[in-house]
């Protein structure tokens, strides 16, 4: 049998666990999975000693354009994306000054995606523009599912992606409940927000991000409006996903709520390299100066691990969060940009914590790929399945390497959160609908290689 692919001796992910075997791409689909010895093919690729995971999605990322392109662009962000191993990105809305919620931006950044991405993507746009009644046209346009920011906005409700006001929530959730898509939102009690950043505010220490981006997203501002925002879901049948589950209280909130088994809730948590890591510097490849960044609410991570691990989170995404120099500055902490780039790392970090014992290599498996895309009804990319996308992200467990200037930075800013740090795994190859497109470090897919991945549900 001739073949486009053929992926020979790897240790491939199935339903019955990774099983050493091949497999074999005609077009953009898998055509078999299975031993192939004696085919031929265009291309092939000996995976002997790797392990080839299923797509790796990337439910959360920042990728900025349309409307701060100067950060990051579907063409440097799909790249940095595609070099850690993420075969899909998930976008979230706040590109614009305001947000991406009606059907004509949708349409806008969709367009760009087209354009620029080497990866497939989907945009996730904002809900907030439900009184002008555009959530069933971005439903028919293919979104995935929704996004809000609970905190307050500067722009119109309709343009924007930041809702704190409950009545407005309220409303909002019952007219998403129509649509059958999830809302996601990152939880913040604006009350409790506002006078914790007085209180920095009145402190005497240094106002500076080390002191004060620790005092931030923390237990009590992120666990109390969750358990609001469960009110809220839950009376309007409202699937919920929810965001930045890294909280002991917001963690035991989700399991409870589980386990009662009368809501729909998609729970993920969002893999930052400074946060998992726990460290506070970036560094910048361009001129070997430092930015002493902090990092918000250091999650629990033995909590988190654990909730992986039982069901309790369901999925994981990166919160890739670029920004130039230029955007930080530490001694203006309300001021200054807060994320990090996360994407070049994303997969390796995760290999990381499986080589460390955090969670299994199926676990992960489920957590980057499998139960995100079956709650989205991504039925073309629900694991290594025949007639399925040919995508997968092809891994070496046993590499133990050390990031420094031989390890390329895709994204734009080209700020390193891990330079100078060993991991143990490396992405060695991203395919993605029977392309290589990441080989060792290097981009092979060209602009607009990547497709928008519409909801089939």
């Amino acid at each position: 049998m001739h073949f486009d692919l053929l992926i020979e001796n790897g240790n491939v992910h199935t339903s019955e666990g990774f099983l050493p075997t091949d497999i074999g791409v005609i077009g953009e689909k898998i055509a078999c999975i299975g031993r192939l010895t004696g085919s031929s093919a265009e291309r092939k690729l000996d995976a002997s000693g790797k392990f080839i995971l299923p797509e790796m999605i990337d439910f959360h990322t920042h990728i900025r354009e349309p409307g701060q392109e100067f950060k990051e662009n579907y063409r440097t962000g799909t790249r940095a994306a595609a070099h850690g191993g993420v075969t899909t990105v998930c976008v979230m809305p706040n590109n614009l000054l305001g947000g991406i919620a009606s059907p004509e931006t949708f349409r806008k950044v969709i367009a760009c995606g087209e354009a620029g991405a080497v990866v497939d993507f989907a945009p996730i746009p904002s809900p907030l523009g439900f009184h002008k009644g555009t959530l069933p046209e971005l439903v028919r346009e293919g979104a995935s599912y929704f996004k809000i920011m609970q905190m307050n906005g500067k722009q119109p409700l309709e343009e924007s992606f930041c809702c704190a006001d409950a009545w407005e929530l309220d409303q909002c959730f019952a007219e998403a409940a129509k649509t059958g898509k999830y809302v996601s939102i990152h939880p913040m009690n604006m009350a409790w927000y506002l006078g914790n950043v007085a209180k920095i505010n009145a402190d005497t220490a240094p106002q500076n991000l080390m002191n004060v981006l620790h005092k931030l997203y923390g237990e009590e501002e992120m666990s109390s409006a969750a358990y609001e925002l469960a009110y809220f879901f839950r009376k309007n049948r409202c699937k919920w996903w929810a965001l930045h589950c890294w909280h002991r209280g917001y963690i035991d909130l989700i399991r409870m709520l589980k386990k009662a088994g009368d809501m729909d809730i998609l729970a993920s948590v969002e893999i930052l390299p400074t946060s998992i890591r726990c460290f506070d510097t970036l560094y910048n490849r361009a001129d070997g100066s430092t930015i002493p960044l902090g990092h918000a609410a250091k999650p629990d991570w033995d909590e988190v691990w654990k909730a992986v691990n039982d069901g309790t989170i369901d999925v994981l995404g990166s919160d890739h969060s670029p920004h130039l120099p230029e955007n930080y500055d530490p001694g203006k902490p309300f001021a200054s940009a807060q994320g990090v780039e996360g994407e070049d790392y994303y997969g390796s970090l995760l290999l990381d914590a499986v080589n460390a014992g955090k969670l299994t290599l199926e676990r992960l498996a489920e957590i980057t790929s499998i139960n995100g895309a079956k709650a989205l009804g991504w039925n073309e990319k629900c694991g290594n399945i025949v007639g399925t996308d040919a995508d997968f992200t092809i891994c070496d467990m046993d590499k133990t390497w050390t990031v420094d200037d031989s390890f390329p930075i895709y994204s734009k800013p080209n700020l390193d959160p891990l330079y100078g740090q060993t991991l143990h795994g490396k992405v060695s190859h991203t395919v993605v609908r029977g392309k290589i497109v990441m080989e060792e470090d290097r981009i092979l897919a060209e602009p607009g290689y990547g497709k928008f991945v519409r909801a089939h549900n």
